[in-house]
């Protein structure tokens, strides 16, 4: 639900910056925020981020203080 939200809202963003062409940016810094946001739930979901569980965990690459554990 919040990654449709912001996605929606992503959008809006993108479409005002077309349509208005006023205060890009401040629109600008708004779109790269809810497209990091975006960025961050996608990774977290795939499992990539430290402390996430997904179906990639296994798959990340070992650090050198992951191997001295």
């Amino acid at each position: 639900m919040l990654t449709l939200a912001l996605s929606l809202a992503l959008l809006v963003v993108l479409v005002l910056m077309v349509v208005r062409r006023r205060n890009l940016t401040l629109l600008m810094s708004v779109g790269s925020l809810i497209a990091a946001l975006l960025a961050m739930l996608w990774l977290q979901d795939l499992g990539l981020l430290p402390g996430s569980q997904g179906p990639l965990t296994h798959t990340r690459p070992q650090t050198v203080d992951d191997l001295r554990r």
